[in-house]
């Protein structure tokens, strides 16, 4: 998607080599137009020294803003590149590209991410708020980014860390889940600075003259929120004790099971005055979302908060941990911590420092090789892990964390849309981790019973079926471990596996039943036509297409002495389509090569004068293996 499909910018093509002085930025002022270009050659421009907006505006000032699909962030000071991709990957908002300012040094990291929304924004208001959103959630953010009209200079030709043109973010989903009133320092509002400045001086507003005629009570709940009363508030909720497994149980739990118009000692949650501020008319409601999410919402203020924001304003949190600590100690609720607790987020905390600090390419330089393309999904499966850690009676024989979750939940976390292709794809990358050995797959039998009971619940999906949730583990990073990681790295390149091509025909074909089990454990099995269970072989379907190219391959050897991939795609894509054809090489063609004494070679300048190949460049190819 990244490579061909175009979004829009403001931007300007001309390239410094050091930060434009008042001349160059007058030029570029001349220059900056409306502009559609794919994401990588945005990158590619800015580290060369172009400009751009992030919004699209046919003027030079920001009430000439028509439109914004990308965002900005621009960090230049008390942080570093590696802590702010982290931070980014934590919070499951990982930027298409990231590079490097004019003025980035070693010792002090100056740096710009951008990102890229899933869909055109219209709305000034909702662009201003995602701007805010983001700025708020990843801190230390030039306060300059908050602008539409906002203009970004290139940099130093560095692009940082791990790109992906086609990661997109979604505004709906990082507005409801990050917003907080706080962060309206970010939005340049002069409705909102007026307002403030109003206040401040004493001027009475509508709202205000008119709040007796909403409130003829003191509500004390509210007031113990924001006096911060929790024995006050113990003893109002009265609340059972409960200690969680982990803390996605502890959030489960707290989003899904509070109830908001119990905690702020409201009667009617579908029509109230809101306790936000000072309403003349009933203005709020409570209401549960699709996902069974408790949500409160201020039609007047166009609020919508869930119950840990709702207490975080009430109770004017400066600090997250101070509000969620709250939370804990009012519903007398708890977290389960133990030493092998503690020793699994340390293990896992050092693999998610280990690739984003590019160290696991000095550990393991052919598996980091292999899975440039498969990290994010594996740092969010860590990342997933950690907040997995149950107690030691769910880990494995190996004392490793066991935890569950579907691809569609990664591809979620991910940013990704829920397409049945970003899906599989994401699919195929854990297929590779688990190859390497990353990353291990459970069987059934592998799995207490308990577990797989949270796993049904959890997916909704009913275990004699077969559809629930996988089951994975990650080994240690000890120095065998590490061993293992990379022979396997170079046995996946040895093999010439693609991922395009992985499947459980693929590696059976290549490495037979007891690998390719390995990685599909709950696929090993089928019934044959007399209904009886036995091991899983290839399909006939796939049988007769490996046949056919082995035909294709074998003739064009014998009559001119080599083959290429795309001469059997050509000739077989009539018959069996051209992405199957190429699909079925992909995942046979060792075993055809081992079946009949092959290689595949690429094209030097005596072999192709040897075989007369008349092509551009040096292709690879499939010949004898006479050694």
């Amino acid at each position: 998607m990244g490579n061909d499909i175009k979004v829009k910018c403001t931007f300007s093509s001309l390239w410094f080599k050091n930060k434009p002085d008042s001349d160059g930025a007058r030029k570029i002022q001349c220059d900056l137009k409306p502009a559609n270009i794919t994401i990588k050659d945005l990158s590619e421009a800015l580290v060369h020294g172009a400009s751009f907006r992030p919004g699209v505006l046919y003027g030079r000032s920001k009430n000439d803003w028509k439109e914004q699909q990308l965002f900005g962030l621009d960090f230049d000071h008390n942080t570093t590149i590696e802590e702010k991709y982290n931070k980014a990957i934590m919070l499951g908002i990982k930027p298409c590209f990231m590079y490097t300012t004019f003025s980035h040094s070693e010792e002090e990291h100056k740096f710009r991410m951008v990102f890229c929304n899933d869909k055109v924004i219209t709305d000034g208001n909702y662009r201003d708020k995602l701007q805010a959103t983001l700025m708020g959630i990843m801190e230390d953010v030039d306060p300059v980014c908050r602008n539409r009209d906002r203009l970004f200079y290139g940099g130093k030709g560095q692009i940082v860390l791990h790109p992906d043109f086609d990661i997109r973010i979604n505004a709906e989903n990082i507005i409801e889940k990050y917003w907080k009133e706080e962060y309206r320092q970010f939005i340049p509002d002069e409705k909102i600075k007026k307002r403030k400045d109003s206040t401040a001086a004493g001027i009475k507003n509508k709202d205000t003259d008119t709040a007796k005629e909403c409130t003829t009570y003191e509500n004390l709940n509210v007031k113990a929120i924001k006096e911060h009363d929790i024995e006050y508030l113990r003893k109002v909720l009265a609340h059972d004790p409960i200690e969680f497994e982990n803390k996605n149980e502890f959030w489960d739990y707290i989003y899904s099971e509070l109830d908001i118009a119990e905690l702020i000692g409201i009667d009617d949650p579908r029509s109230f005055c809101c306790v936000l501020h000072n309403d003349h008319n009933p203005s709020a409601n409570i209401f549960t979302t699709q996902n069974g999410v408790q949500k409160y919402r201020c039609c007047s203020e166009n609020l919508t908060l869930n119950i840990k924001q709702l207490i975080e304003l009430l109770g004017d949190f400066k600090s997250e941990y101070k509000a969620i600590q709250f939370i804990m100690n009012i519903y007398n609720l708890s977290i389960k911590e133990s030493q092998w607790s503690i020793e699994q987020r340390e293990n896992i905390d050092l693999m998610i420092s280990n690739i984003t600090l590019n160290k696991f390419k000095e550990l393991c330089p052919q598996a980091d090789k292999n899975i440039k393309y498969a990290k994010d999904t594996f740092l969010m499966m860590l990342s997933i892990a950690r907040n997995n850690v149950y107690s030691e009676k769910f880990s494995n024989d190996d004392g490793e964390i066991v935890f569950f979750v579907t691809t569609k939940k990664i591809a979620e976390c991910l940013g990704k849309d829920y397409s049945q292709s970003k899906i599989d794809k994401i699919g195929k990358y854990i297929k590779m981790l688990i190859y390497h050995d990353l990353i291990r797959i459970l069987d059934d039998e592998q799995v207490s019973k308990e577990l797989l009971f949270k796993a049904i619940k959890y997916s909704g999906t009913d275990k004699r079926t077969g559809k629930h949730v996988n089951f994975y583990a990650i080994p240690s990073w000890v120095i065998q471990q590490l061993s293992t990681i990379e022979n396997n790295g170079v046995r996946w390149k040895e093999k010439g596996y693609r991922i395009a091509g992985v499947s459980f025909d693929m590696f059976y074909r290549s490495e037979g039943f007891d690998v390719a089990a390995s990685i599909y454990p709950q696929y090993k099995k089928k019934k044959n036509e007399y209904g009886e269970i036995v091991e899983r072989t290839t399909t006939k379907a796939s049988d007769e297409r490996t046949l056919k190219i082995s035909e294709i391959i074998l003739q064009c050897v014998q009559q001119k002495g080599y083959c290429t991939e795309k001469e059997v795609v050509y000739i077989l894509g009539n018959k069996y389509r051209y992405e199957v054809t190429e699909t079925q090489i992909k995942r046979s063609l060792n075993e055809i090569m081992d079946s009949y004494g092959l290689k595949k070679v690429k094209a030097n300048k005596a072999l192709k004068e040897q075989y007369h190949i008349k092509s551009d460049g040096y292709p690879n190819i499939i010949i004898e293996d006479v050694a």
